[in-house]
Order: C-alpha cells, then sequence, then structure tokens
C-alpha cells in the first residue's frame, strides 16, 4: 500500500502527496508492489489504493474542518501516515491502533497531536486501550475503517462496531470500504490475494 502511494506521489498529476511513503514500503514493498501489477488497461489493486486513500483524505477533512470533529479513529491504521501529510485542524487529536509492529513509525513530526495505539482490534481491550490513551468518548469523533473488514469474519465486525458504537455519541461520522465476493475472484485481483496468502492474511470473504 505504501509503495503504491509512493508511485503516485511521484506524478505532476498526483492525487495526493505522501512524502513519506517511499522510506515506509522500502525495498520490499516495492518489489510487492511490481508482482501484484496485472494487466495494464485496468489498472490494477495499486490504482484502487490511490483512489481509496484520496476518498478517505476528503473525507477525513471534510469530517475535521467542515464538520468540525476534533477526534479522529483510524482502526488498522498500519502504514497510512495521515497523522503527518495532511493539513488537520489545530488541535485535532488522532488515534491510529494497530499490532505495535504494524503503526508507522515515521520519524517525522506529525501535523496534529498524534496517539499510537497498540491493540489487537480482535479482542474487545482495544477499546480501553483507546481510552487510556486519552479518546474521549463523551466528545464526537470520526472514524475510518480502510481495507480491514475484507480480513474478519461477519462475527467479528459486528463485534467491532458494537464496541466502536459504544464510544461514538451523535454527530460521529464513520468511514469504511467494502469489497464483495465477485471483486475478490475477478483475475486482476488474484496476484494481490496470491501476495497476501503466502504472507496468511488471505481475505474471508474471498475464500470459495
Amino acid at each position: 500500500m505504501a509503495a503504491a502511494r509512493a508511485r503516485e506521489s511521484e506524478h505532476p498529476y498526483r492525487l495526493f502527496n505522501d512524502p513519506l511513503a517511499t522510506a515506509l514500503a522500502g525495498p520490499e514493498g516495492f518489489s510487492w508492489l511490481e508482482r501484484m501489477e496485472p494487466v495494464p488497461r485496468f489498472g490494477g489493486p495499486a490504482l484502487y489504493v490511490v483512489v481509496r486513500t484520496r476518498f478517505f483524505d476528503d473525507f477525513l477533512l471534510y469530517a475535521s474542518w467542515g464538520a468540525g470533529l476534533r477526534q479522529v479513529v483510524i482502526l488498522a491504521a498500519g502504514m497510512d501516515a495521515r497523522a503527518f501529510r495532511l493539513d488537520w485542524p489545530p488541535g485535532t487529536q488522532l488515534y491510529e491502533l494497530d499490532r505495535p509492529e504494524v503503526l508507522a513509525s515515521a520519524g517525522a513530526r506529525p501535523a496534529c497531536e498524534r496517539h499510537a495505539v497498540g491493540a489487537d482490534l480482535r479482542h474487545p481491550s482495544w477499546a480501553e486501550e483507546l481510552l487510556d490513551a486519552g479518546y474521549e468518548d463523551r466528545e464526537p469523533s470520526v472514524w475510518l475503517v480502510e481495507g480491514l473488514l475484507f480480513y474478519m469474519t461477519g462475527d467479528a465486525v459486528r463485534k467491532l462496531f458494537e464496541m466502536a458504537g459504544t464510544l461514538a455519541v451523535p454527530r460521529s461520522l464513520l468511514g469504511l470500504d467494502l469489497v464483495n465476493r465477485d471483486l475478490l475472484n475477478y483475475p486482476t485481483m488474484r496476484p494481490l490475494l496470491a501476495a497476501f496468502a503466502q504472507r496468511g492474511a488471505s481475505g474471508v470473504c474471498g475464500r470459495a
């Protein structure tokens, strides 16, 4: 994902700029990207990542600047680097939740008050860890669940949102992406799914 964002950032008419993506991707990330690129005329998984990134960048900035929300919660944040590369309003508190070994360590100064919360989202304890990090459950917030639900069972998804629902008050916003079985069985997705499966991260709803 970081490699795809790095490639997009090189274009003169790019949809976004992620100056940290190259370092976060490393040689392994670019090697993966090259193996996953399918028939050029379809764009492939990298194009999906690029469009999705811009869409959710705009969503989060609208929630912050337009709707006035100052708490941002990103579940499965990984290496998206939004804490560093987006123009956040003053006073923004951004909470990134992911496994400790996955959370980006960008080595740069964030553009908001960043809270990296090492947590396993499969277990309800993540909610307590979020609260311990300073999240205020009496204030509205914006939540982003990007590129995560594809890996979870239906029961796990329901539990995740039930827990999030206890922490979100009226005026809160939620952004997420979903993919169906048809997309995951599409030929151009096979390189991506094969690469994920080799690393033990095969998608749940893509299984026949």
